[in-house]
Formats: C-alpha cells, structure tokens, sequence
C-alpha cells in the first residue's frame, strides 16, 4: 500500500487500486496520523487538527471514532494499521508506505551527491525526489502549515536542482527549472537571482535584466522591499559585457631555447603544427609561445586537451566544450559534428581567439575544430608525424640543443659543477622532460649522483607517476611486445644509424626493417634523418629495456619487421 499525501490525498493498493477515504474529516484525520507516522496522537491533538480554526463539537470525541472507524472499513487491513488505546492513536507504516519517505532519501542522496560534486548523480536524485509531487500538499484538505512546509521543501530541493545543472553547464535545463519555480513561487528572491544568472550564462543579456525587473517590481509590491545582495550582484554580473576566456595552463617556469621555433611560431598565419617524441617539450613550446602572443588575441585564449595518445576526445565532444566555453548553452548546443563545427566556426568569425589544442590523434579530430579565419591561430601539439594538415607550418622538434639544455639545468638548479651538469645532460640527451624528472629526482629523492645514474640509467625510472615515464609508457603501449623488443635491439647501435644497420640488428628483410624504422618514426619513438639515416633516442632505449619488454626470441621480432 502506498500513502500519496503530495498532491491530493490518496491511497492506493498493490495492484493500484485507489480506496475511498469517506468525507473531508475523515481524510484530514489520515492526513493528521500520516505527518506522524507510527506515532501515538492524543485525541485531543487529532480534534484539534481535524476541526481546525472551527469550535469542535460536543460530540468531537464520538465523531473521532467514527471517523476511524471509516477509515478502516476503507483500508484492506485498517483493523491493524489503525491502532487505538485510551485516549489516543496512531497508524502503523511500514518502510515504503508513504510518499515523503521516499523524497526523504532521494534528497537526502541529492545532496550528498552534490556536496562530492558528484553533480550527474544529484540531478537524477532531486529530479526523483521531485517526482513525487502531484500538486499542492493534501490538496483540499485544511492542513495548514504543513502544506506549507511541503510548498518550502519542494521550492528547495527545486533551486537546488538548478544548481547542479548549472554546476553540469546544463544552463537551458537550470534557466526552465527555475523559470517554473518563480512563476509558482514570485516571492521566492533566491530563484529569481538564480534565474538571472543562468540567463545571463545563456547570453540573454536582455531576458537576465527582464527578470530582475520583475522580481524587483514583485518585492517591491507584494513586500515592500528592494532586491537583497544576491539579487542585485547577479543583475549587475549581467549589466556587464561577458569577459574573454583565459584557459591557458601556467607557463613553464624554466622555459629555455626553442628561439627559432617561437620565431616560426610568432610569425606563422593561421595553423602551427608541433610533432616529437615523448617529453621532447612540444606541449610546454605551444603553451609558452601562447602566453607570449595573448595580447595579440582580446578575445580569449583557449586550450583543449584532446587525450591523443590516450583516450583521444571526439569530435563531436571536442566542440561541445569549445562552443560552452565561448557562452554557447547546452540549450543551443547542435546534435552533430557538422553543425556544431559550423556553429563554432561561426561563432569565431569576428573574434580573434587563440586556440591550443594539445595531444591530438589525427586530422579528423583536429580539422573541425579549426577557425575559418585568418584572424584567429591555432597551435597543434602531437607525437604522430604521419599527418597533416593543408596549410599548417610544421615544426618537429628534437632534444634541446647541448648550450640550450646546459642552460635548463642552470636554470633549475643553479650553477653546479661541471661534472653535475655533463652527466645529466649526457643521461637524458636533451630531453626537457627526462631533465626536469631527474633533477627533481635528485632534489627529493636521493639516489645517488647524476654520474651513477648514468651508469645506471635505469633507476631514472624507479619513482612510479614520474611525468616523463608516463609520457613515455603511452607512447610504447600501443606497440606489440616484439616491437618493443625490436626497439630494445635498436639501442644496441650508436646514436645515427643506417637502415642497413638496423637490418643487421633486427635480422628482418631490408623493405620490412624500412617499414619498421618508418613506423616508429611516425609515432615519435624515432627521428628520420637526410639520407636515409635514423637516430634513436637514448631514454626511450633505456626505458624499452629497463621496463616495458624483455629480450624477444629472434623469430618473434623476424616476425614483426617481416
């Protein structure tokens, strides 16, 4: 049996069957038993109730047996639900029975859920709780302040709802929550400065100032009061012209070198393309000439991360976020790639924007994303340097230059000795990132000097989460244990080397070595060189040998280079 007391009072069976309560007094005492469930009540208490305001009569004691007695003739088990003793009642429920049992948990899991900004969770549980209202509590019965206490709670857990589809930049959502909340419920401030804020979040401006208008003219005349602090903070927020975005991650604080490629960079037109090995610096160059160029970009500065080497970000994902992050509501927002990629190129067409979109798979990821304007520029970082774009400056970066990586290590750690100094640049061969792990190694973790750890190179490694590690892991992942293992054999040769060479080292045929060589070229493992000539890269050997491949059988790696 479930009790339903919000909206009009109502009881219904199992197999949804509604009883038929018998008159008005009757229901207003289940209505009374119902807001304490399981609890004794005085009859005097439940006259008091039942009669309301009105002056009970003489026979209010008779009367409230009969009443009861209706009630159970009307419930399937009323004998036993209905209980009475001396001078009082109480009707017995079960978990599940009542109506406001279950708003009780679903908001109480709502707001749990939102306070771990656990924000998916908390719309579904308010929007549940929500649920189980029909109308006004106990509707045409005289219950007094506890319909209004119901009228509070769902005017609550409303606005609270509002909330956490703007937290979910479900803005459309957030604005109709609230705009149904404030025609029900004018009086209610909070809402309204609610409302004006998500209507402010959609870009209308004009509806935003409309709404503070009319809450200002209700307060005004219903109250006699002027809006109150949020009300007013909100209305000025919209007043004001929607401020660029600054996405840019933080500078590299050591930045070093790279003069020509920030030169390329500062002079290219449109679109930057930025290709490298794992760790090599590409993100760090893009984010350095990005915050040298702001200035030259008022309308905002925005950076992306599109999970390239990991979990890449679609398209159609990718959009999403970019036209929300310009002001474009969920409400707006179009349902494919094609009409989102024509609403963002839109939306650009008259702004000068400055775009990072950082680790990329491929063009298929990218080219929606790109602004049809040249007023607009794009950096592109990625480790595939088998794609391209039209029109798109590249540049692949190598290890920093030996003065440029000296330079590095100066600048974060001072000036130490020369043999300091010639040791981790002869360990992490230029690599701004193996720099950075190891000195921060050195610095907090003491394994030894930089000299031993070139003699054991291996134990760059050892400290699991190390930013250069990872880098390096998602970039092997993808290739099978005999390719790792035929990259393994490739550290054998000196630093350049021929394809003969590596024909020799790999035992494949001289076309399935080529392929091979070209394939880890194409992924950022190596660097091709004029003439037909490769060169490896020290760390990424040493990491394939230290931990991700143990030596392969000779027929296993004649396989994969066949």
């Amino acid at each position: 049996m479930l009790f339903h007391t919000l909206g009009p009072l109502e009881v219904r069976g199992r197999d949804g069957e509604v009883y038929r309560l018998g008159n008005s007094k009757a229901a207003t005492l289940l209505a009374t038993l119902l807001l304490h469930p399981n609890a004794w009540l005085t009859s005097a208490k439940l006259i008091e109730a039942t009669w309301q305001d009105a002056a009970a009569p003489a026979s209010a004691e008779s009367n409230l047996k009969t009443y009861v007695w209706q009630l159970r003739r009307a419930l399937p088990d009323g004998a036993a639900r209905i209980e009475s003793a001396p001078g009082r009642y109480r009707l017995r429920l079960g978990h599940g029975e009542l109506d406001t049992q279950y708003v009780a948990e679903r908001a109480a899991a709502a707001r749990a859920a939102a306070a771990t900004e656990d924000f998916d969770i908390a719309v579904a549980a308010y929007e549940a709780a929500l649920g189980w209202w029909r109308g006004v509590a106990f509707e045409g019965l005289p219950m007094g302040c506890a319909a209004e206490e119901f009228a509070e709670l769902r005017g609550q857990l409303r606005e609270e709802l509002a909330d956490a589809q703007l937290s979910l930049g479900r803005t459309g959502d957030a604005a109709r929550t609230l705009r149904a909340l404030t025609e029900e419920d004018p009086l209610r401030e909070t809402a309204w400065a609610s409302l004006v804020r998500a209507l402010h979040a959609l870009g209308r401006r004009a509806d935003a100032v409309r709404a503070y208008s009319q809450a200002s003219q209700v307060l005004s005349t219903e109250l006699g009061v002027r809006p109150g602090r949020a009300l007013t903070a909100a209305y000025l927020a919209a007043l004001e012209p929607a401020r660029p975005r600054r996405e840019l991650p933080r500078d590299t604080p050591w930045f070093t070198g790279r003069a020509a490629d920030l030169n390329t960079i500062g002079r290219a037109p449109g679109v930057v393309l930025i290709d490298g090995q794992p760790g090599i610096g590409k993100s760090a160059l893009a984010v350095h000439a990005a915050h040298t160029l702001a200035g030259a970009f008022p309308d905002g500065q925005l950076f992306l991360d599109l999970h390239g080497s990991t979990r890449p970000l679609t398209a159609f994902d990718a959009l999403g976020t970019q036209l929300r992050s310009i002001g474009v509501p969920d409400a707006l927002m179009p349902g494919t790639v094609d009409e989102r990629a024509a609403l963002w190129r839109c939306e650009l067409a008259h702004r000068r924007v400055l775009l990072v979109l950082d680790d990329a798979e491929g063009p298929g990821q990218v080219e929606p994303l790109l602004p049809a304007g040249r007023a607009c520029r794009t950096l592109i970082t990625t480790r595939n340097r088998d794609w391209h774009v039209d029109g798109a400056v590249r540049i692949s970066l190598g290890p920093l230059s030996r003065p440029d990586a000296a330079a590095l290590v100066r600048a974060t750690v001072g000036d130490p000795r020369g043999s300091t100094s010639e040791a981790l640049l002869a360990l992490c061969g230029g690599v701004p990132a193996a720099l950075r792990d190891v000195i921060a190694k050195l610095s907090t973790r003491p394994m030894g000097a930089p000299e031993t750890l070139a003699a054991t190179p291996c134990q760059v490694f050892d400290c699991a989460g190390d930013g250069y590690r990872h880098a390096l892991a998602t970039a092997l992942a993808p290739l099978p244990p005999a390719g790792r293992s035929a990259l393994r054999a490739l550290g054998e040769l000196p630093g350049e080397f021929a394809s003969a060479d590596a024909t020799r080292a790999l035992g494949g045929t001289p076309d399935a070595v080529r392929h091979t060589l070209e394939s880890l070229v194409d992924v950022g493992l190596l660097d091709a060189l004029p003439g037909g000539r490769y060169r490896g890269h020290r760390l990424v050997y040493h990491y394939a040998r230290c931990r991700e491949c143990a030596p392969a059988s000779a027929t296993a790696m004649a396989a994969w280079v066949a």
